[in-house]
């Protein structure tokens, strides 16, 4: 498939994409092994050989895309999503046990929780309009089911060619996270309705059980 290419000016810049990514595999690293269900370095290792490409393929703007770019951006999404929520799995029963260290567990469920928001931030990027690239095309923009409507959307005037970025998922992941539901950008399909559904209900499970678990330790 040929790459396609959109105007230069609205290319999303990589930078905050390959940080927020970057981030995330360090706390992979960080995490405890008792609470992951593959060695800690497994998972790291395959975030950088499915972002190495990419980044070689976009190194800086995600100017564009083919068959093999899209899906392997896809699946680094989910490789993040889904190792996150098992680490969760485990970190949530660790404080049902209540058989661990008070410090030490409420530690990694803050490191779960951040990237939590980072992997599904990924997710509502990818999942959006496309993608970051397709959402650069004018006629997509214009023709395709959009996943979530922005404030930016209902203004008339001045924001024409205002297209979202991911720092802008990354916020909706993380307010979805803190207030257990959407801020300023709405969900639309049903698909994107879910996912933040599914993310609110862990993200509360797993708040209420460290507020639980602060209360004993304090006590």
């Amino acid at each position: 498939m040929k790459p396609r290419s959109v105007a230069i000016h609205r290319h999303e810049h990589r930078l905050p994409v390959v940080i927020a990514t970057l981030v995330n595999l360090v706390l992979i690293l960080l995490i405890p092994e008792k609470v992951q269900l593959l060695p800690t370095w497994v998972v790291p290792v395959l975030g950088v050989l499915l972002m190495t490409p990419l980044i070689a393929f976009n190194p800086k703007r995600f100017t564009r895309e083919t068959t093999w770019s899209r899906w392997l951006s896809i699946a680094l999404a989910i490789l993040l999503t889904v190792a996150n929520q098992i680490t969760m799995v485990l970190t949530i029963t660790q404080l049902l046990s209540g058989h661990a260290k008070g410090s030490t567990v409420l530690l990694t469920a803050l490191q779960v929780w951040v990237s939590s928001i980072i992997a599904f931030g990924l997710v509502y990027w990818e999942l959006d309009r496309g993608g970051p690239v397709a959402r650069r095309d004018d006629l997509i923009w214009k023709t395709a089911d959009a996943d979530f409507r922005f404030p930016q959307n209902e203004q008339k005037t001045g924001q024409a060619d205002w297209r979202p970025v991911y720092l802008d998922y990354l916020y909706i992941a993380l307010t979805n996270m803190m207030a257990f539901s959407p801020t300023d950008a709405m969900p639309l399909t049903v698909r994107a309705k879910m996912i933040m559904g599914y993310q609110s209900i862990t993200g509360f499970i797993l708040l209420a059980l460290v507020i639980s678990r602060a209360v004993n330790i304090l006590n």
